[in-house]
């Protein structure tokens, strides 16, 4: 089917995404002993892990004017180069600060490509299977984590972590290249008048001549008044705003980055002795990542959106909480070891269905086409906010408050994000676009978006 092969290049993005936010987990421990940091600079070190959230977050602000300009596709295109730039200037860094900037430019590819792959992948798919294709680009994050968490298993051996930042050289490449050969989003086009060349891509991504209904459908959406921050604060849109941008702020208030940017230092404070065993503890977070992403793309556009969230929150909550108590030392190392691997798996298996794809899977349908733009990369800033937030306080959090207060930090914050949800958070499966942007029209409540007569 072609939608799917063009959505898995795409999503070729999301493969970077992981891989370079994921590779540091491993990296660190051995940038510290080239550049001869002091084990306690944690602000170094945090600056260095930080240095792609950070990148990220400029990359969301400048996204929305590079979809809009440009369009998704051109766009895309554009986080490659920068994806290869970056990990250029990482592996041959001779510096600190050469890593960081480095790792600055990856970030900056990130953020831009942690907006707009979405709103692409969104755009070009049917209303029907649209959560299992934006899906995809949570699960080429997970593979790029776990190939991440692999690549530093090869190499920690022999300490080369300049191989590990190079090895995402080849993925970038192959997403420069091949998004050349991909469709522009329809309605990117129809938004630029680009009528005739619009139809001719809805069709051969709908592979049928009849698209009339879909086109004249967007066509209609385009009429819309387009606008950028005043707009987004606009009655009826302001609160879609507010919820994708606290959604974002739940996910990484749950401390997933934590657990992806400092896996080994979690498992050595839980008894896993040398850089290598915690290295392979990290494995089956990767492991479990690609598992529950699968398992995500299956039942999305079944079980829907707020079925999904409900699972995700509580079993987050209870291994967070767990995890509280494991690093209190409340039972003897070898167990310890055991509860916290269990406790690590099931809370990214939680996150790997729930939070990791349904965040970046609402803000691309929940905002209206004119102002989309503007209103993912607000979102997508809420995002790499508190990831910085999150992943450059971590280590100094468990120096003042122990590691063990610090998860039950994140457990508390992940069970206010329940409540958020249902109160909060509509059910869009099986809608189009187009259909949920007419009820927020309508002032239909944002609860109930999804709604069909």
């Amino acid at each position: 089917m072609y939608i799917i092969s063009v959505s898995f290049f795409a999503a070729i993005a999301g493969l970077l995404f992981g891989f370079d936010t994921g590779v540091i987990s491993g990296a660190l421990q051995f940038i510290v002993k080239t550049f001869n940091i002091s084990p306690d600079n944690t602000f170094l070190q945090s600056m260095i892990v930080s240095s792609v959230p950070i990148g990220a977050l400029v990359g969301a602000i400048i996204s929305k004017f590079l979809s809009g300009l440009f369009g998704r596709r051109n766009s895309i295109i554009t986080t490659a180069i920068l994806f290869v730039v970056g990990t250029l200037i990482a592996s041959f860094a001779g510096s600190v600060s050469e890593v960081i900037i480095g790792r600055l430019i990856m970030g900056l590819a990130v953020g831009i490509s942690a907006m707009i792959v979405p709103m692409y992948l969104s755009e070009i798919a049917p209303h029907k299977i649209r959560g299992s294709v934006v899906f995809l680009f949570q699960l080429s994050i997970t593979i790029g984590l776990f190939a991440a968490f692999l690549i530093n298993y090869i190499f920690s051996d022999s300490e080369n972590w300049r191989a590990m930042f190079a090895i995402g050289l080849i993925p970038s490449v192959i997403l420069g290249v091949g998004m050349l050969f991909l469709p522009y989003s329809p309605r990117w086009l129809i938004m630029k008048n680009k009528d005739i060349l619009a139809k001719s891509t809805l069709q051969k991504l709908r592979q049928k001549d009849n698209v009339t209904n879909e086109f004249q459908e967007i066509k209609n959406s385009i009429t819309r008044p387009h606008g950028g921050l005043g707009v987004l604060l606009s009655k009826p849109i302001r609160n879609v705003a507010m919820i994708c941008f606290l959604l974002f702020a739940f996910q990484q208030l749950s401390g997933i980055n934590t657990i992806m940017y400092y896996a080994p230092t979690i498992y050595q404070n839980a008894g896993f002795e040398g850089a290598r065993g915690q290295i392979l503890a990290s494995l089956a977070d990767g492991v479990a990542f690609v598992l529950a992403t699968i398992m995500g793309i299956w039942v999305v556009d079944k079980l829907g959106r707020r079925k999904l969230f409900f699972v995700g929150f509580v079993g987050m909550t209870v291994c967070l909480f767990m995890l509280g108590v494991i690093y209190q030392k409340t039972f003897n190392q070898e167990l310890s070891q055991i509860l916290s691997l269990v406790s690590v798996v099931g809370y990214i298996l939680f996150f790997g269905v729930s939070l990791g794809p349904l965040c970046y899977l609402m803000m691309s349908e929940l905002f209206p086409l004119n102002v989309r733009g503007t209103g993912m990369a607000v979102a997508s800033c809420g995002n790499w906010g508190f990831n910085v937030l999150v992943s450059s306080t971590f280590l100094i959090l468990i120096h003042i408050f122990t590691i063990s207060y610090t998860f039950y930090f994140y457990a508390f914050c992940t069970l206010i994000g329940l409540f958020f949800c249902y109160f909060l958070i509509p059910e869009t499966k099986g809608v189009t676009l187009e259909h949920i942007e007419k009820n927020l029209s309508d002032g239909v409540k944002t609860r109930y978006l999804g709604k069909t007569i």
